[in-house]
């Protein structure tokens, strides 16, 4: 006769990571672990008291799992990317487990809460920041953020399945946000105000959007051409323009004259210019008009309270 196979707190355990690997989070209850390890629910309760119990032991190993793997992302060069690449990589292969991690319980105060609550590696981040930056203090915690929101970006969108993104465009994804980041953070007082404009200059003065900006141009093509060597743009090029602005704010042509309906089409140009921080002299080199002109086109916008 066979001698029966014990169950144990570590087999249950596994047990239910594969549950949950395979189902998600909902498939694991006491009938699918007892269904998987062939054993009674006494065997659940007597080790972990609850479902609830497993629940929390699962998703305390998924975290085990977690930091060991993405902390090896820091054996790569550079550390801080390597992070990043690790971060998402863990995403790829563990998609039920990730979003389990990531699960919040309750709404966090800002972006950064969340950040320092779930995904962690903080101060080692900060670490690899400096060395391999030179970036200390509230610059390289503005590096840190940044790349974390794009790398949470980028594994939400790997944990659906379908994005088709490879560990190669992710690093390169990466590479070239880590590259618009520095830019701006290490850009003079002066280089800045020629992307950033004053308050009463009309939409786009935040240094918030000059970040966002920073980051499009390091993903599109054809912002890379116009902030590399200002040209007056094509109307076939209007729609890739549109479509940016879509994609960084929600917002449309035919959205913004929803809520501003005397908006005209040099409005809406001029608009779009300006929410991807293009300096007036810039713009009137991709609009073909006189920086005296773009200066009235912004100036109206302020006046009909576009937002920003």
């Amino acid at each position: 006769m066979a001698r029966p196979i014990t169950v144990t707190k570590e087999r249950i355990l596994s047990a239910s990571l594969d549950l949950v690997r395979s189902g998600g989070p909902e498939a694991l209850t006491a009938r699918n672990i007892c269904s998987r390890l062939g054993c009674g629910a006494n065997a659940i309760f007597s080790s972990f008291g609850s479902i609830q119990g497993v629940r929390d032991a699962v998703r305390e190993e998924a975290r085990e799992l977690y930091r060991k793997r993405v902390g090896d992302g820091f054996a790569l060069n550079p550390p801080f990317k390597g992070f990043g690449v690790a971060f998402i990589w863990f995403a790829m292969d563990e998609p039920r487990l990730f979003s389990m991690i990531m699960e919040s319980q309750t709404q966090a105060a800002s972006y950064k809460d969340f950040i320092d609550s779930y995904v962690g590696f903080k101060a080692e981040c900060l670490s690899a920041i400096a060395g391999t930056f030179g970036l200390l203090g509230k610059d390289a915690e503005t590096l840190y953020y940044q790349l974390i929101l794009v790398a949470m970006g980028l594994a939400s969108t790997c944990t659906s399945g379908r994005s088709g993104l490879t560990i190669p465009q992710v690093s390169e994804i990466l590479g070239k946000n880590v590259r618009a980041f520095l830019m701006v953070i290490r850009a003079g007082n002066d280089e800045r105000e020629g992307f950033v404009p004053n308050s009463s200059e009309g939409p786009g003065g935040e240094v918030d959007s000059y970040v966002l900006a920073q980051a499009l141009v390091g993903q599109n093509h054809l912002l890379q051409q116009l902030r590399t060597k200002p040209r007056y743009i094509q109307d076939e090029e209007w729609a890739e323009l549109e479509r940016m602005l879509r994609n960084s704010s929600n917002l449309t042509p035919e959205s913004l004259r929803e809520t501003h309906h005397d908006l005209t089409k040099g409005d809406i140009r001029t608009y779009i210019l300006s929410h991807l921080q293009f300096s007036v002299s810039e713009q009137a080199t991709l609009l073909g008009i006189s920086p005296a002109s773009v200066t009235k086109a912004r100036q109206r916008l302020k006046a009909k309270q576009v937002p920003r």
